[in-house]
């Protein structure tokens, strides 16, 4: 009686053991687990996997040596183990199996809602769908440029930036022309304008390019260059004191000028 109650148990023990088997086939990571319903499920097991890259071709041999916003994977095509994919869902990208079903340029309420290569970022109202991009790397072709500031819809700030197309604005206007986070520059010798994240460095400090000055500057200079106000023609008080008067140059848009401190001549 007694060995009949032990082979009965050592039975049940090996009955449990498979049972425990197939559950951790199933559940023993994500690599083996492909959601049904399409939805993107993040998964810290997952790793990288380096020189897998859904880019074009032109753009991912840019990439390859080209900048590096950070991160454990390359959200801008970049694929992690068993297939998965790398997304820019926080501040940092993930690994992470499914995908978003929107595409560049929809609405979306979270990161999660957007197709691979792409991420929610932040709107005025609401966020959008863009392709995600790092300064300087040949993701957003000819047509357009990496900037913005970067901000997803739900507050996340990351290193990496959206591909967006050129966006004209009124220098001295709302704030409301372009996204938050960012201002109105002057970037053309002809007065051309776009919307930038502005820089720290402020009026008569050093810079190279418009958007290392403070909103409201621009860079200048034909030797050493330094941040300039731009300022309202015929305006009473449009520059503060010790900054000059307001005069108008060929690279200021029509009714603005520079704040410029006039030489004495003896």
């Amino acid at each position: 009686m007694r060995l009949a109650s032990t082979l009965l148990s050592l039975s049940m023990l090996v009955l449990a053991a498979a049972c425990g088997d197939d559950d951790a086939s199933r559940d023993g990571g994500v690599d083996a687990f492909v959601p049904s319903d399409g939805a993107l499920r993040i998964d810290a097991d997952l790793t990288p996997d380096a020189g897998t890259s859904d880019a074009p071709a032109a753009d991912a041999s840019a990439d390859a040596s080209g900048p590096s916003c950070g991160g454990i994977c390359d959200p801008r095509g970049g694929r992690c183990s068993a297939g998965s994919l790398c997304v820019l869902v926080g501040e940092e990208p993930s690994c992470a199996i499914g995908s978003g079903t929107r595409g560049e340029g929809e609405r979306c309420a979270v990161p999660t809602d957007c197709v691979a290569g792409t991420t929610c970022f932040r709107r005025r109202e609401g966020g959008v769908c863009g392709r995600v991009c790092c300064a300087g790397d040949a993701t957003c072709g000819d047509t357009l440029r990496c900037g913005g500031p970067g901000v997803l819809v739900d507050g996340a700030t990351t290193s990496f930036g959206e591909c967006l197309p050129e966006r004209p604005c009124d220098v001295l206007g709302a704030a409301s022309e372009c996204l938050v986070g960012e201002a109105c520059f002057l970037v053309g010798e002809r007065g051309e304008t776009d919307c930038r994240v502005p820089g720290s460095a402020q009026v008569g400090e050093a810079c190279e390019v418009a958007e290392d000055c403070e909103a409201g500057a621009t860079c200048t200079g034909l030797f050493e260059r330094s941040c300039v106000r731009v300022c309202r023609l015929e305006t009473e008080g449009a520059c503060p004191a010790g900054e000059g008067s307001c005069v108008a140059y060929a690279q200021s848009p029509p009714g603005t000028g520079l704040c410029t401190v006039m030489a004495s001549i003896r």
